[in-house]
């Protein structure tokens, strides 16, 4: 085959190549053509390899059973012919045909297409007798997906590309089964670069070399998880990785394949420049293939007859160093090539078979992993087991697409010690160097971290650390130990599936989550965001803190164990036990050796040897060089121990030798004091970073040192800084005056030891000025005038040395004070200046500063409201004079002062009273005694803002500061003028207002609270307190009635600060007098008529203000009270005007003075007492009278001639004969009684007048209750016609009339027995009665839908059947409690349940709509609150939300108009009492994402409930008694709807007009009734006691009169004469 090898070209393939349809490209998933040439189609693709070498492509539609050799094979040339004109070989179609698949199985008849798989390309060879090709044209189709050409890599080297090659074959050996061998062989050469592997071999070779076609991304997800090290090999991700690297490596592959069954071995060959030629997208890449046997070679290779053999010829790159390569693929395939993991007795296997170039990996010694095994310990490994978890919210970065959301990975820690005082580390890297390693670490730059994925080595994925290894900067105890020992640690990272890599598969991608959070591991600072990671050792999960703890318990047992260090001392040691300063010699072992004599390096190193240690030797040695003088040197335990350290202890050159380290024997017990020497690693030594210095230098570097070493700190004065360029300087005095000296810049200078002070003080050298980097620090305090022993640090800096021009050395201070400039506060100011840890003496400068004259005075103390109150002395005022720096002076003396108060208005008056003194220390003078007198303070009002002003007596101005002058206490107050005319008693005095004055006359200030005392007042208000308002009044109408009587007096008083003022007023005298003439005597029985009274002032004036008016609560009546007859003393006269009529009074039927009272009924002292003498009349016969009207309760008893009389009884008690003259004379003779007989007429009128009006009455009051019946009758029908069209679209949903019929069903309930009652008692008593009773709870409003009617009463609860009232007074109409508090069931409601026999159980619900709370929100045109909706703080509204309960809910159309008396409907008092705020939602989830938003509770259509604050209520309930459904109608009402609805308002409207005249009515006809039975009675008594004397006389009394019959409506009044 070798020999037959030709180099074919691919060709652009044609665009038509089937009978079916066009071809499309393939996609990767599907691996063939015809998922996407096909859309939807299923079809049979047959692949028909000609004896000429053309390839053809047949397509069937699914459904073909099978297709005949010879239909397939017209098919073919049919095809064949339209494609190709001229073929270079011809086809015999006469010869017998026949197909062979790649079995070889023989079709000659028909090839059954059932058999085959769908949409997947089989292989035909066409036989027609002649010799068959072995090579054909387009037989592979390369085409690739466009979009994959933009992730190809785009770095590859030789290693990447052969590893991708090697990753295909990894996959396929593999799957093999574990008695099938499992071989990669890879053989390089200048010419040909080879690999093999006994996998399964590929039913379609074209994948191989198709980009985009790889079948192994579906297996990335089975390859998450598992046991480390994850040898899961599915590395292909991308499609094109053995495509694109036999491009990279050579110019030309070649592909053969062999399956197990096939009995063929198919290849694949294409070039690298033809397929880059050919690349354009609107391109198909097509290439030749063949069919050969296979060899003896592969077969004896691969026993199970299955193969993959990729060959690249005229490879790139040449002379390729083997051994390098064999190490750098065990690197990378370690796992795979020998694994410890997979053995269950932990022995070592061997997955997969390597060989390169004929030797076997696993043979190989060579490597970064071999030789990192075998210089690491035999102790146990570090080994933690992490777990990546992927929070989409919290994640700051996102996973690549198609990226899980889990990864796992595994990390294993080995310890490299130091051996014989050598790193493992340095021997590591130098064998590598040796095997011919590019390797460029050193043991300071060490990669700690390499990771594999899925077993394979990445080979960029190199870190330094992880930040738990990392513990270079650790402090604490054993600090030293663990910064070493952290860099002998070499830390391998096992991944799986989950952390992608990069195209090229050498590095992880950087911009995955996973990759974030595993280089960050134990970073708290740097931890990937939205990552949740858990970390576990030995199965038990640790938190970042024990991961630190037990990492560096690991590695100080490491390094205790492990770590050799050569026992180098060469004198007797001094052993230390327990040294007590551990932390400060470095060392951590309880055995402390201490040796003078050290070799190291084959060099002696001694105690008292000068040495030099350079630059970035250590910690504390990075500037400068150090010298030095070694001391002893320290080696931890006991000598061959393992794990201990060594140390030099030396002095640096500035400590004296009485300072360096101190070895002592106390008590025979050795113990070594560091002091101010230092303790260095020996590992200096071992860096040559220590070394040996000799005399010469040494002497050198002292006389050096010593020159350097500063001496003194001078100042310069102010020439010297003429001469430098600066302005100012200290002053010389000691004592200067502020503001006369402020220097910006203070040089200073350091004197070395050899400058002498007398020499060289007054003139500048720069030999005398140390040039070294010292920092010089400046404190300046200051000490305050007055007398204080504490002082201010005003200043501290500290600067280094600068210069000016050519002079160094110079420490300039620019010395600021926040408060003040310097030297502008007078006191005295300490500058001191010094160098720390130095011997330098400190240089003290003092400097007085002086105040200058008075520029000002002004308080001594800022005082923020200066507060004074006229009349009162106030506090001590304290004022001091100032310069102009604000420095305060002393008072030498007490000046003359003159005080003023200024207003605003420039109102001033003279302060006379104050007593001004020196304070103690005269810094201050203090005012005392001051009083204020003033009686303007109104102009000042509210603020009392004023000006106090300080002058001398000749006017000159000294101070002036705001003050506040405040009124003084209540002493006095003032009503209005017209106050005491509305001193009438019972009534509320509507205009009333207090005017409080202090002592002076001033308003008393706002907001002073005054309690009030009240005689012949009541208190209408709260609080019997009250505050003043800003003018200095309290208003007080409507607030007070009075209740005294007339002429009585009445008092204020009022109590403020203790004190009580009171003032007393008399209210006006009024007078009753009788208007009418009273008779000096009358008859016994008869009666004063007519009798008029009036009430007067005291000009006898009538008060018209004495009038009865009900209505607005003035009750103005007569009653008349006798202790001489039975007057009934509840019958009141009203007043009209001051004027009060009484028709009659009765007489007694005793003879003798007779006295009766006339009084006012609500003030007794208006009273008037009559006497009259009362005689005997003549005597009188008693008048029988028939009954007057048809109503028999107006005179129940009928007077005929035979009914006894008794003339004692009441009702017929007439006056005794003889009672009077008049009388007498009426019944002697039949002409002179014309006066009894009109007294008869007038009885018999009236009763016949009340007679005709009540029977009116009546009359009015059957018609009024025939038209109720009829508005009644008319609102049931239109309540029909109502229901019906409510009704619509409402079939299975509760109406009202259900509702009320289950609310009634509940007969022990309070709302059933109210429905009841409502229902059963007339209009007009449950008008009155109960007509402030409004319904139950459940009927005042309906819902739209069912499910809301539901969820509303379940939420709801007992609460839909309660009973709802007007106010809470009409709470007594339902329920009465006796004295001990028990409830009193014979009366109110359970009086009439008992009475309808019904019992109310238990408690009931009643809610009184004035009383509740209404809500204020605005409403929209149909009543709805106006809430707004409920929010998320980023302002979103939460999904479901449906709205407000008490907007969702309808009120009944009965109870639109029921209203508070303020106006409130019951949406906004019932329903927002029963609901709050409520939300309704869709959902249960709905509500349950909304919680945040939820304030009140919510419900859900679905049956939720949230009761807010933590309550929700669960479980399931199906109330019974539920809200009416009436749902919302989306059309226009009808005509006929309009109609009805303006027909049932007018109804409505005249049922309550009715009603209202009906009860009027019957309240007028009691009224004729009660008035027509006193008559009666009268008539009665009067003739019944005179019957007797009318029989004697023989006179008859009565006049016999013609009956005049009154006709009425069907009843007749007939008076009569007998």
């Amino acid at each position: 085959m070798e020999s037959k090898r030709q180099f074919l070209t691919p060709r652009k393939r044609e665009n038509d190549s089937s009978d079916v349809g066009s071809s499309k490209k393939m996609t990767p998933v599907s691996g063939s053509r015809s998922g996407s040439q096909s859309g939807s189609r299923r079809i049979y693709m047959l692949k028909i390899l000609l004896p000429n070498g053309l390839t053809v492509m047949i397509k069937l539609l699914e459904g073909t059973e099978l297709v005949t050799v010879k239909e397939l094979a017209n098919r073919v040339k049919t095809l064949l012919e339209k494609k190709i004109s001229n073929p270079k070989k011809s086809i015999n179609w006469d010869a017998d045909l026949y197909f062979l698949d790649d079995f070889d199985r023989v079709y000659r008849d028909s090839i059954k297409l059932s058999r085959l798989e769908l949409n997947k390309p089989h292989n035909f060879r066409l036989h027609d007798g002649s010799e068959p090709e072995t090579i054909y044209e387009n037989m592979w189709d390369l085409t690739p997906d466009t979009e994959l050409l933009m992730e190809l890599p785009e770095e590859y080297t030789f290693e990447t590309a052969l590893a991708d090659l090697i990753d295909n074959s990894l996959q396929a050996v593999w799957t093999n089964d574990e008695s099938e061998r499992k071989l990669i062989r890879v053989e390089v050469s200048n010419d040909k670069i080879s690999i093999f592997d006994t996998g399964p071999g590929m039913e379609s070779i074209e994948k191989w070399g198709k980009m985009g076609a790889s079948l192994h991304r579906a297996l990335k997800t089975h390859a998450i998880g598992g046991k480390p090290p994850y040898l899961k090999p599915a590395f292909g991700m991308f499609g094109y990785g053995g495509f694109v690297a036999s491009m990279h490596l050579g110019r030309e592959t070649e592909v053969t394949s062999k399956t197990m069954k096939c009995k063929k071995v198919y290849m694949l060959r294409f070039k690298r420049a033809a397929l880059v030629n050919g690349s354009d997208s609107k391109k198909n890449w097509t290439t030749y293939g063949g069919l050969r046997n296979p060899t003896e070679e592969e077969l004896e290779l691969s026993p199970a007859g299955s193969f993959t053999r990729v060959e690249i010829f005229e490879p790139k790159m040449r002379r390729i160093d083997i051994r390098r390569l064999q190490c750098k693929l065990k690197d990378i395939y370690f796992p795979y090539i020998q694994c410890d993991d997979l053995s269950k007795k932990g022995r070592t296997t061997r997955p997969i078979e390597f060989q390169i170039n004929g030797e076997d990996l696993a043979e190989i010694s060579g490597g970064e992993v071999a030789y990192t095994n075998l210089n690491s310990c035999n102790g146990p490994e570090f080994v933690l087991q992490l777990r990546f978890q992927l929070n989409h919210e919290k994640a700051s970065t996102t996973n690549s697409p198609g990226a899980r959301d889990e990864a796992n990975a595994r990390l294993r820690c080995v310890y490299l010690p130091v051996k014989e005082g050598k790193e493992s580390i340095a021997t590591l890297l130098e064998s590598l160097k040796e095997d011919g390693y590019d390797c460029k670490e050193e043991f300071e730059s060490f990669t700690h971290v390499s990771c594999r994925r899925l077993g394979r080595l990445l080979p960029d994925a190199r870190w330094t650390w992880l930040p738990f290894m990392d513990l270079r900067h650790k402090k604490g105890d054993k600090a030293q130990v663990l910064k070493r020992s952290c860099m002998r640690v070499k830390c391998f990272i096992e991944t799986d599936a989950g952390f992608s890599p990069t195209p090229s598969k050498t590095d992880f991608a950087h911009q995955s989550p996973f990759t974030s959070a595993l280089k960050n591991l134990g970073s708290k600072q740097h931890s990937e965001k939205g990552v949740e990671i858990d970390i576990r050792k030995d199965g038990r999960p640790l938190t970042l803190t024990q991961l630190d703890k037990q990492y560096q318990q690991w590695l100080v047992e490491m390094h205790e164990k492990y770590d050799e260090d050569i026992d180098c001392g060469a004198d007797e040691p001094v052993f230390i036990l327990n040294p007590s300063n551990k932390r400060k010699l470095h060392v951590s072992n309880d055995v402390v050796r201490v040796h003078k004599v050290l070799r190291r390096k084959d060099k002696a190193w001694k105690s008292g040897m000068k040495i030099k240690i350079l630059k970035g030797a250590c910690a504390g040695f990075h500037n400068n060089n150090v010298y030095a003088t070694l001391e002893y040197f320290l080696l931890e335990g006991f000598q061959g121990d393992t794990g201990g350290d060594a140390w030099i202890i030396c002095r640096t050159i500035d400590i004296p030798e009485e300072d360096g380290c101190l070895l002592q024997s106390i008590n025979e017990i050795p113990k070594i004091d560091l002091r101010k020497s230092v303790s260095i690693p020996i590992n200096v030594i071992d860096s040559e970073k220590c070394v040996a210095v000799d005399d010469s230098e040494w002497s050198k570097h002292i006389k050096k040192q010593q020159q350097k070493f500063p001496s003194l700190i001078e100042i310069l004065d102010s020439k010297q800084c003429r001469e430098l360029g600066i302005k100012a300087s200290l002053p010389h005095d000691a004592e200067v005056y502020a503001g006369d000296y402020s220097p910006c810049e203070i040089v200073a200078v350091v004197r070395p030891g050899n400058y002498k002070p007398g020499t060289a003080s007054k003139r500048l050298d720069q030999k005398f000025v140390m040039k070294d980097e010292f920092e010089m620090t400046l404190t300046i305090t200051f000490f305050g005038t007055k007398k204080s022993n504490d002082g201010i640090n005003i200043y501290s800096g500290r600067v280094k040395p600068s210069s000016k021009g050519d002079f160094q050395g110079l420490y300039v201070f620019q010395p600021k004070w926040k408060a003040h400039p310097l030297f502008h506060k007078a006191g005295n100011y300490t500058f001191t200046f010094f160098i720390r840890d130095s011997s330098c003496e400190k240089c003290v400068v003092k400097v007085e500063v002086k105040p200058l004259d008075v520029q000002r005075w002004g308080l001594s103390k800022t005082v923020s409201n200066l507060n004074l109150t006229v009349g009162c002395s106030c506090d001590s005022i304290s004022v001091s004079m100032f310069d102009k720096f604000e420095n305060q002076l002393p008072f030498l003396k007490v000046p003359e002062l003159l005080i003023e108060i200024k207003y605003s208005n420039e109102t001033k008056f003279q302060v006379n009273t104050c007593n001004p003194a020196k304070s103690l220390d005269k810094w201050a003078l203090i005012i005392q005694g001051l009083l204020i007198e003033s009686s303007s303070l109104d102009n000042i009002r509210p603020t009392y803002d004023a000006t106090m002003m300080l002058c001398q007596p000749d006017g000159t101005h000294l101070l002036d500061f705001p003050i506040k002058v405040f009124p003084g206490p209540v002493k006095s107050f003032r009503v209005q003028e017209n106050f005491e005319k509305q001193l009438i008693p019972g009534q509320v005095i509507k205009e009333f207002t207090l005017e409080l004055l202090d002592a002076y006359g001033n308003h008393v200030q706002e907001d002073e609270k005054v309690e009030l005392s009240l005689n012949g007042f009541d208190w209408l208000g709260g609080s019997i307190s009250s505050k003043v308002d800003t003018f200095g009044y309290i208003h007080l109408g409507g607030l007070i009635r009075v209740t005294a009587g007339y002429g009585r007096n009445v008092s204020l008083s009022i109590c403020s600060n203790g004190e009580r003022i009171s003032k007393e007023w008399q209210i006006e005298r009024r007078f009753l007098r009788s208007v009418s003439t009273i008779p000096e005597s009358c008859f016994v029985g008869s009666q004063l008529e007519n009798m008029k009274f009036e009430v007067v002032n005291m000009e006898g004036e009538v008060d018209v203000n004495f009038h009865d008016e009900d209505t607005i609560g003035q009750s103005h009546t007569l009653v008349i009270k006798s202790e001489f007859m039975d007057i009934d003393e509840s019958v009141k006269y009203a007043f009209r005007q001051g004027r009060c009529a009484v028709r009659a009074i009765p007489v007694p039927f005793e003879e003798g003075e007779y006295s009766f009272v006339v009084a006012h009924s609500h003030y007794p002292e208006l009273q008037l007492t009559v006497k009259v003498l009362v005689e005997q009349p003549q005597d009188m016969e008693p008048l029988n009278i028939v009954n007057l009207s048809t109503n028999e309760d107006i005179f129940p008893l009928r007077i005929t001639d035979n009914t006894p009389i008794d003339y004692r009884s009441a009702q017929h008690y007439t006056p005794e004969i003889n009672t009077s003259p008049l009388l007498n004379t009426c019944y002697s003779n039949v002409v002179e009684t014309e006066s009894c007989t009109q007294f008869q007429k007038d009885l018999e009128n009236e009763i016949v007048e009340f007679a005709f009006s009540i029977r009116k009455h009546e009359e009015n009051i059957e018609l009024l209750n025939c038209q109720l019946r009829e508005i009644e009758s008319q609102l049931s029908q239109l309540e029909v016609c109502r229901d019906q069209t409510r009704s619509i679209h409402t079939y299975g949903s509760p109406t009202k009339n259900e509702i009320e019929a289950r609310i009634e069903s509940k007969t022990d309930t309070a709302a059933a027995f109210v429905l009841k009652l409502l229902k059963q008692l007339s209009s007009e008593f449950r008008r009155g009665v109960m007509g402030n009773i409004i319904g139950v709870v459940a009927l005042l409003g309906t819902t739209p839908t069912f499910e809301l009617s539901r969820i509303f009463a379940e939420y709801l609860g007992d609460q839909i059947l309660g009973v709802v009232c007007k106010s809470y007074q009409d709470v007594s109409l339902l329920e009465t409690y006796e004295a001990n508090g028990q409830l009193n069931r014979t009366h109110a409601l359970h009086m009439l349940a008992r009475e309808l026999g019904q019992s109310i159980n238990g408690r009931y619900l009643v809610l009184c709509i004035e009383d509740i709370r209404a809500c204020t929100v605005d409403k929209d045109l149909q009543g709805k609150l106006l809430l707004p909706d409920p929010t998320f703080p980023d302002g979103s509204t939460p999904q479901g939300f449906v709205g407000y309960a008490v907007n969702l809910i309808d009120i009944d159309v009965d109870h639109l108009n029921t209203k508070t008396d303020a106006g409130c409907g019951l949406r906004e008092t019932l329903f927002y009492r029963l609901f709050g705020e409520t939300q309704v939602y869709k959902t249960r989830e709905h509500m349950k994402n909304a919680i945040p938003c939820i304030k009140d509770g919510a419900v859900s259509l679905d049956g939720g409930i949230l009761r807010g604050n933590g309550v929700t209520s669960i479980g399931c309930l199906e109330p019974d008694i539920i809200f009416p459904v009436v749902p919302a109608r989306n059309r226009v009402p009808s005509q006929r709807d309009m109609a009805v609805m303006r027909r049932h308002k007018e109804l409505m409207l005249k049922r309550k007009e009715t009603m209202d005249e009906l009860i009027e009515k019957k309240k007028s006809l009691e009224s004729e009734q009660k008035k027509l039975a006193k008559k009666r009675d009268k008539f009665v008594k009067y003739f019944a006691r005179n019957q007797s004397v009318a029989a004697s006389s023989q006179v008859s009394p009565m006049i016999c009169l013609e009956a005049k019959p009154f006709a009425t409506q069907g009843s007749y009044v007939q008076t009569q004469r007998l």
